[in-house]
Formats: structure tokens, sequence, C-alpha cells
């Protein structure tokens, strides 16, 4: 067979080698690539369970000082959320700021409290002053953990960590959630998952498979737990775990 003849196996050869490669590798990195998409989801988990929460708490106490106090703190967040001048938005933020300290001093151990304290630490979140938003999503946890907020504010001060690169505390917030907080579907979950991502990027693959593997036998029907069985079964196809 002449040279010409061998030439295009080859490179029918080639191109399904690198096809391989490149799923292999788009598994592998599919944790780190999609963080902010994974945070992302998470953030819409906890606007969607605190609007219930606000809804529930409101309506069954519409006349609490707190609740209407909290009610034009959120209007005021509204406003400052759209508002496009600088300096306008920077005004309004300080006086936001203030009425939500406010309101976590005058009723500190109120519901209120604790959604006043989550409004300033995604604030502060946004603003990238992470460490500041960690300490106070710990504050508001503090307040009442048996209340709904509590594992929103123990995601908030994980994410918060993560994003200052403290991973060994965004793992100890996320590991408190699923110890505390197992049965706050889909909360749990989602700091399960968040678990397992944050063990593999340690290179504790047992964990993580053991993270995912609990996703899949207790949330099965979920989401996560999808997004669980492609991690188990790509650790599993490398040798890393059971």
């Amino acid at each position: 067979m002449s040279q010409q003849e061998k030439q295009p196996q080859k490179e029918k050869t080639v191109p399904r080698q690198r096809e391989k490669k490149t799923f292999s590798e788009k598994l592998a990195d599919f944790i780190s690539a999609n963080r902010m998409i994974i945070i992302g989801i998470g953030i819409a988990i906890v606007v969607a369970i605190v609007a219930v929460g606000v809804y529930t708490s409101v309506s069954g106490n519409i006349a609490s000082a707190s609740s209407r106090a909290m009610d034009l703190a959120d209007q005021k967040l509204q406003q400052w959320s759209q508002e496009t001048d600088a300096q306008k938005k920077a005004d309004e933020e300080k006086s936001l700021i203030t009425d939500l300290d406010s309101i976590a001093k005058k009723w500190p151990r109120t519901v209120a409290a604790q959604r006043a304290l989550l409004r300033k630490g995604a604030i502060l979140s946004q603003k990238k002053d992470y460490a500041e938003a960690e300490k106070t999503a710990l504050d508001a946890l503090s307040r009442n953990k048996k209340s709904y907020v509590a594992p929103i504010a123990l995601e908030l001060a994980a994410v918060s960590a993560e994003e200052a690169g403290n991973i060994d505390m965004a793992l100890a917030h996320y590991t408190q959630i699923t110890k505390d907080y197992a049965k706050d579907d889909p909360i749990a979950s989602y700091a399960y998952f968040n678990l397992g991502r944050l063990q593999e990027s340690k290179k504790d693959y047992k964990a993580a498979a053991a993270s995912y593997n609990q996703i899949v036998s207790a949330y099965g029907g979920s989401d996560w737990a999808l997004l669980a069985k492609n991690r188990i079964i790509y650790l599993k196809s490398q040798g890393l775990a059971d």
C-alpha cells in the first residue's frame, strides 16, 4: 500500500482520539468550569425559599412592626438594585444598610432580623466583601438556628467563604447544613453537591464520592442527583473511588 493510501486512515483515527479526550477533559473539569453557574443556581433556590418564608411570615403576622419594617427595607432594596446612577446607588445603599442594621438590633431574635442580616450579607457579597458577608450570614444564623432562614444563612456563609478562597471553611459550612438541615431539600442536596465539588478540588475523591452517593440515595429525584451520578461515574472510571 502506498504512503498516500495510508494517510487517510491516520486522519480518521486522530479526530476520534481527540473527541474522546475532549469528553473526558470536559467531564473532569465540570466542577471548576461551572462553579459560578452552580453557585448561581443555589442562589436562585435560596431566593425561592426566602420568598415562600417571607410570605408565610408576613401573612401570619401582618401587623408585626418588624415585618412592616422589613417590607419597607425590601422596597428600598428593590429600588437600590434598579438604580443606575452611581452616586444615587451609593446613597441608597448607605440608607438601606442603616435600616437593615436597625431591624437586626431592634428585633434581634426575630425572623425579620435574620432576613435583614441576609439582605445585608448579600449586598456585601455583591460588593465582593466576602469576609464581612460570611460574618453577617453567621450572625443571621446565630439569631435562630431553628428557623427556615438558618440553612440559607449557612449557604450564604459557605459561598462567601469559598469566594474568599477559604475552602476549608466553606466545607465546614456545607457540612453543617447536611448535618443539621438534612431534611431541608433542596438546600441539603445542593449542599451535598458542593461538598463533593470542593472535596474533589482538594483531591479527597473518596469523600467526594460519598457526598455524591448521599445525594443519589437521599434525593434521587432531584436534578443534583443526576449531576452527582455523572461525577460518580467519572471518579470510578478514573479509579479515584470504589
